[in-house]
């Protein structure tokens, strides 16, 4: 009897190729895509916020957070799939710069989430889902903390610092325990007077924490460009990062500041003090803006020579490509935005509440064209 055989195709490769070929992709999946989770979040928290908003507003902004919700499962699953292939991975993932200084960016990226949840469920859901905002919010706080800690414990043990070798993504290192006090800002409102004091000492705590690292960091991410100049092109977007650092200390201060409850606890015994911390986060917030905008304000110049030849078809200067730190265009921004309309709506000023306006129209427009470039260079292959 003749055995029947099924004919391979020619041109079909051997499943163990295929299997070869997935698994080093995989290898090139990091945790810096969540650059595009966290920047995809805050988008979605930044159009709630905007001081002038249209019919719709609030649906396209939901629109945002889902789809962030669906990025977030993807790239969890692409990861565990990663470390399932090759267990050593995660250890190299999380000791080895840069792929290390990224993994602030999958805390930062559950932190928009809690945010948002606060932004577009509890309007639509019962009580329930403002006792689920608190409990993460705890959780959330005491992992960033141990996080915060142990990160930085192996990089002072396995990767030191050379003089001038100071990284733009390191700030991902501290953001995520700095974001604790912004969630704590955007929370604490709703919260029941026995619950809301603790979370916004706890906010205040971390935010504190996180910005005194930020001080620590400036000065070494200053004489890194002293040093190296302003980087490689592809990698210059990464210099906005910077920004974020009191961009959201100025939205957790104001915003904690805000959801004082007055005559309870502390405030009872002392009743001019919480009129008397709102005044002085505002002005807290105006003396930092400034200096936040110059931030802003050297990454964006920085640019403007490419965008120069870029116009001009000048082929002798580097052109720029889509890199993963182009999220930072994003993320740090917005922080920038929600803290101006904060000022803006403390001050009743309605020029500065425009201006929170254009700069959320631009941070829009910004994250529309990361997604088109991110998409693009997958299927390009010149990422991945």
């Amino acid at each position: 009897m003749e055995s029947r055989m099924t004919p391979q195709r020619p041109n079909a490769e051997p499943k163990g190729e295929i299997a070869a070929k997935e698994a080093r992709l995989l290898d090139r999946f990091t945790w810096a895509n969540f650059t595009c989770t966290q920047s995809t979040g805050g988008v979605a928290i930044l159009l709630s916020e905007t001081p002038h908003k249209f019919r719709g507003l609030q649906t396209v902004g939901a629109v945002v957070f889902i789809l962030n919700l669906v990025l977030f499962v993807c790239f969890t699953t692409a990861m565990i799939c990663r470390f399932i292939q090759r267990p050593s991975n995660l250890r190299k993932s999380v000791t080895k710069p840069p792929e290390a200084y990224f993994t602030g960016s999958l805390w930062l990226s559950v932190a928009t989430i809690i945010m948002c949840m606060q932004r577009f469920g509890v309007p639509h859901a019962g009580p329930w889902i403002i006792v689920a905002i608190r409990v993460l919010f705890w959780t959330y706080a005491a992992i960033t903390l141990a996080y915060s800690i142990s990160i930085f414990v192996v990089m002072f043990a396995l990767s030191p610092l050379k003089p001038g070798s100071m990284s733009p993504p390191m700030f991902l290192m501290i953001f995520n325990a700095m974001l604790t006090g912004t969630i704590a800002s955007s929370i604490a409102a709703d919260q029941p007077l026995s619950q809301r004091m603790a979370i916004i000492v706890a906010g205040i705590a971390f935010q504190g924490l996180g910005w005194i690292l930020c001080l620590l960091f400036l000065p070494l991410f200053m004489n890194n460009m002293l040093i190296n100049g302003l980087g490689p092109v592809n990698q210059r977007p990464g210099l906005f990062i910077c920004v974020g650092s009191s961009g959201y200390t100025i939205v957790a201060l104001i915003g904690c500041a805000k959801a004082i409850p007055d005559g309870y606890g502390y405030f009872a015994k002392h009743p001019t003090a919480s009129e008397t911390l709102n005044v002085v986060a505002l002005w807290i917030g105006i003396f930092l803006w400034l200096f936040t905008f110059w931030l802003f304000a050297i990454a964006l110049v920085s640019h403007v020579p490419i965008v120069i030849s870029k116009c001009c078809n000048d082929i002798s200067q580097p052109q720029m490509n889509f890199t993963l730190p182009w999220w930072s265009i994003i993320f740090p921004n917005v922080g920038f935005t929600i803290a101006t309309s904060y000022i803006g709506e403390e001050l009743e000023s309605n020029a500065i509440a425009w201006v929170a306006t254009v700069m959320t129209v631009l941070v829009f427009v910004a994250w529309l064209m990361d997604l088109f470039l991110h998409l693009k260079s997958i299927f390009q292959r010149r990422i991945m």
